[in-house]
């Protein structure tokens, strides 16, 4: 009866029944439910209460009794009664704030201090909270106290939960103006003025990229028509070099960034067609990635505001950089015929009122009175936009959304992905861990967030490709702008990384710790491949794949080792599952699996030896990085492959270089002589092969003209002329290679990052270029704890050392040319480990848990002097106590 709306049935029969059980707290809850649904309130709240006296222990019972007096704006103190009962079952419930807070407003005296006062006490119990920040801001404009109004959101704005709501976003705004029309005429109030016209302009960036994402066409292009005369009235004040002229300058590009992005959003949402607006498009990213970024030392004010225009710079150039390559990708001379054709008053006119349409007078607009015409055809450069990519991160302070969509744009690149360089923005974590075989959330490092990203960027490439084959039309750019981007990763995906964040970053709500680290904890399981982990074998290979090749183009000797080795323990992990795919076995699938399960990516039977091989090369290479050459030449000699001849010709050609850079004995320099030789044959290998089958160079970890360039400089310096290299020639027969797929470059004997090598036996071994990597490491760091101690001292603190970073730390790998220390030392290389249970350091805010010394493997280095040990020390402590 209560389901069919037959509240009067209803009340009968139950009725019938309370007179039988009248002390049923079950009935009397029920009876009223069908009061309240008839909108009788007193009767429902008689017999609720009946209820509760039956069975005190209903707590969500009292609440609505609560509301129930409330919403029916009954003064007779029953309301308050039940307010304060309520309060005390639900400690620091937002619904219990809006309970008080309709209970005051319906008091005439002294209301306004007393809401005042619940308020001020529930944003210290819930700082971040929506409602509350906007009920103040509301409360104070109520009283005509704007500059308090505008106090509290630019405070508050430095909160990232609150610049992430739209509601709040909305309130800023609104705040500002009315602020700014208070001051309009005031002579005395001018240097006020141009901070919060500062302010305003950052609150409606902020504010539309809000609307772009979470509304329909027309709200954000009526907000982006408010940015527009926002930007219009400033234009005249912002002459300068101040902060608002500073700002304004960089609100311009992000202005024409939006413009660009609301245009595809258009076409996205069927109001207009791809063809038409990709060009205009295209002109609002180049005018968007060419507004020059500010320069720090013109703007004197707070360092945090400085840095935060410089991370919204970042952003801008980073985003409309990725949208020009996207509009452009496949198109012959695209920008150059957007320019020719749009930059021009005909193309000013097609913009504005493709954006603003007809009603829009031109003349009190900003894109209307701005000049268009004067922008470059210069496309963004992959190295710049990874140095942008860096501030964007920060900007976005973690997001996964973002972070996906940048490793979407690098994911058909063939350069590595900087996912590394990323979460060193985010996170100050070990590398890696000595705990792989658990799933200890205190064990997290940072190569379980990097096969993460991985994964979740692998997946999401896979699932967008889909689409595009399906749905996208020949116009529609591959990857649309991040505000209008469809999600990206999975709400699972997203409550992982954001637990990881809350609980590395100590984050979490009183209460929900133990939650958090549970999700972390099962989550990690997967990630390291432990038991029933459900991934699919094509996802683990490609982790083996991506970390092998990311470990080998690496400065560092020991993050190769850590990267390579993490490489071989995904291959170890799923080499049973290809003996599974062998026997024409079905691997199980989960139902709701951390990574989607992509059947056009399955191991095929024909792939399996393949995957075989390519998992040998890299156990030979770990074995090579950790000083077991003869191991890995012997590995490397099994495998008749050009990815082979590269490894051994590297590890002949290095074997030379140290012999002859130790000066030692004519035989020995002999045996140099022979290495070289050995080195120079299976280069030869490689030509002869690739002449002879041109799909062996894309199975080349490194270039023909690299191979080419170290084979002439091995030549050179045997003085071989051209008939002995006619007769070596000759004599290297073709070996059929049986690999279809190419295996990241194994560049782990070379100090250069680049693809580019250059190979001469006059330059001194690896462990002397370690050497002075180590020495200048070091000492950034003693000067870094120099700094700490300085300033404990001056601060005359007794806490612990802060645990953050200097940023500057993870700027660059590289070493200044001119640093010398290391050139005379002629002791043991000095090497770094992450092991060694013996010794004990402690801790500093430079201070990574892998960088302990310890002597290198004397099949490492050329050297004969004794070499000292040290065990290994684990990396983890407990950093989140």
């Amino acid at each position: 009866y209560y389901e069919a709306k037959e509240y009067e049935l209803a009340k009968r029969y139950i009725s019938i029944y309370l007179s039988v059980q009248e002390r049923d707290p079950k009935a009397h809850k029920f009876l009223g439910q069908l009061y309240e649904a008839e909108n009788n309130i007193e009767k429902a709240v008689g017999c609720y209460k009946r209820s509760v006296e039956l069975n005190p222990t209903q707590k969500d019972l009292v609440l609505k009794i609560a509301e129930l007096l409330c919403s029916n704006d009954i003064t007779d103190g029953r309301a308050k009664y039940w307010v304060e009962r309520a309060a005390k079952l639900f400690p620091g419930s937002p619904s219990i704030f809006r309970l008080k807070e309709s209970l005051l407003d319906c008091r005439n005296e002294n209301g306004w201090n007393q809401l005042f006062d619940l308020i001020e006490t529930e944003l210290y119990t819930r700082p971040d909270d929506v409602y509350v920040n906007i009920r103040l801001v509301k409360l104070y404009l109520s009283n005509n106290r704007l500059g308090d109004a505008v106090a509290h959101c630019r405070e508050a704005e430095k909160k990232i939960s609150l610049r992430s709501n739209l509601e709040w976003c909305s309130c800023v705004v609104q705040t500002f103006k009315e602020y700014l029309e208070s001051v309009e005429d005031s002579e005395s109030d001018k240097i006020s003025w141009r901070k919060i016209q500062r302010d305003l302009l950052l609150a409606y960036c902020n504010l539309v990229v809000m609307k772009l994402s979470a509304r329909d066409v027309e709200e954000s292009r009526a907000l982006l028509e408010s940015f527009d005369h926002a930007l219009h009235l400033v234009k005249s004040h912002a002459d300068g070099s101040d902060e608002l002229s500073v700002t304004f300058l960089e609100m311009r590009g992000h202005f024409y960034m939006h413009a660009g992005t609301l245009l595809l959003k258009m076409a996205q949402q069927s109001e207009m067609q791809w063809r038409a607006v990709s060009e205009l498009a295209a002109l609002c990213y180049l005018h968007a990635f060419q507004v020059p970024r500010p320069k720090s030392k013109l703007i004197k004010g707070d360092h945090a505001e400085q840095e935060k225009l410089e991370m919204l710079a970042c952003d801008r150039q980073s985003q409309s950089g990725y949208m020009l390559l996207n509009l452009s990708y496949g198109k012959q001379d695209f920008l150059t015929e957007v320019v020719e054709s749009f930059a021009n008053e005909n193309g000013h006119s097609a913009l504005f009122y493709a954006l603003f349409g007809d009603v829009s007078s031109k003349e009190n607009s900003f894109l209307g009175t701005d000049d268009i015409r004067n922008v470059g055809i210069q496309a963004p450069e992959c190295v710049e936009l990874a140095r942008y990519d860096t501030g964007a991160i920060r900007a976005h302070d973690g997001n996964l959304q973002h972070i996906t969509w940048l490793g979407l744009q690098w994911n058909s690149a063939p350069d590595v992905t900087a996912i590394r360089k990323w979460l060193k923005q985010l996170f100050h974590l070990p590398q890696e861990t000595s705990r792989l075989e658990t799933n200890a959330p205190e064990s997290i490092c940072m190569l379980d967030l990097e096969v993460f990203l991985l994964g979740v960027i692998f997946t999401s490439n896979l699932q967008l490709q889909e689409k595009f084959h399906t749905k996208y039309t020949v116009h529609q750019p591959r990857f649309l702008p991040l505000p209008i981007c469809k999600q990206l990763c999975t709400e699972r995906q997203r409550a992982w990384w954001d637990s990881v964040y809350t609980l590395i970053h100590k984050q979490a709500v009183p209460g929900t710790a133990a939650k958090v680290r549970l999700l972390v904890q099962h989550e990690l399981n997967i990630l390291r491949a432990l038991e029933k982990h459900g991934l699919q074998p094509s996802l683990i290979v490609h982790w083996a794949k991506s970390l092998l090749k990311t470990g080998c183009s690496l400065n560092s000797f020991y993050d190769q080792k850590e990267y390579i080795g993490r490489s071989v323990y995904y291959w170890k992990k799923v080499l049973p599952m290809l003996e599974t795919i062998k026997k024409k076995r079905s691997i199980s699938e989960p139902i709701d699996p951390l990574f989607k399960h992509f059947h056009s990516e399955d191991i095929q039977l024909s792939q399996v030896e393949e995957y075989k091989e390519e998992a040998r090369i890299a156990f030979a290479i770990l074995d090579a990085v950790d000083g077991k050459t003869d191991d890995a030449t012997h590995a490397f000699e099994a495998i008749n492959n050009v990815v082979a001849y590269w490894n051994l010709a590297l590890i002949f050609q290095r074997k030379a270089e140290e012999i002859e850079n130790d000066g030692l004995s004519p035989e020995e320099q002999e045996e140099g002589r022979k290495y070289l030789k050995k080195s120079r044959d299976y280069l030869l290998k490689i030509i002869d092969e690739s002449c002879m089958d041109s799909s062996v160079v894309e199975k080349l970890p490194v270039s023909i003209r690299t191979v080419k360039e170290m084979l002439e400089g091995i030549m050179q310096d045997l003085g071989d002329n051209g008939e002995e290299r006619s007769l070596v020639n000759n004599l290297s027969h073709p070996v059929e290679s049986e690999m279809k797929h190419s295996t990241p470059s194994p560049t782990v004997f070379s100090l250069s990052p680049s693809k580019s090598y250059k190979f001469s036996p006059k330059t001194p071994p690896r462990w002397v270029e370690d050497q002075k990597s180590l020495l200048q490491m070091i000492c950034q760091q003693v000067e870094s704890i120099k700094h700490e101690m300085q300033e404990m001292k001056l601060n005359n603190s007794n806490t612990n050392l802060s645990n953050r970073w200097p940023a500057e730390n993870y700027a660059t790998e590289t070493m200044p040319d001119g640093y010398q220390g290391a050139q005379n030392f002629h002791g043991a290389p000095l090497t770094v480990a992450t092991t060694g249970p013996s010794v004990y350091y402690n801790p500093s805010p430079a201070y990574n848990s892998q960088y302990l010394l310890r002597t290198a493997a004397t099949n490492v280095t050329p050297t004969k002097a004794p070499v000292y040990a040290m065990n290994r020390l684990t990396p983890q402590q407990h950093i989140y106590t």
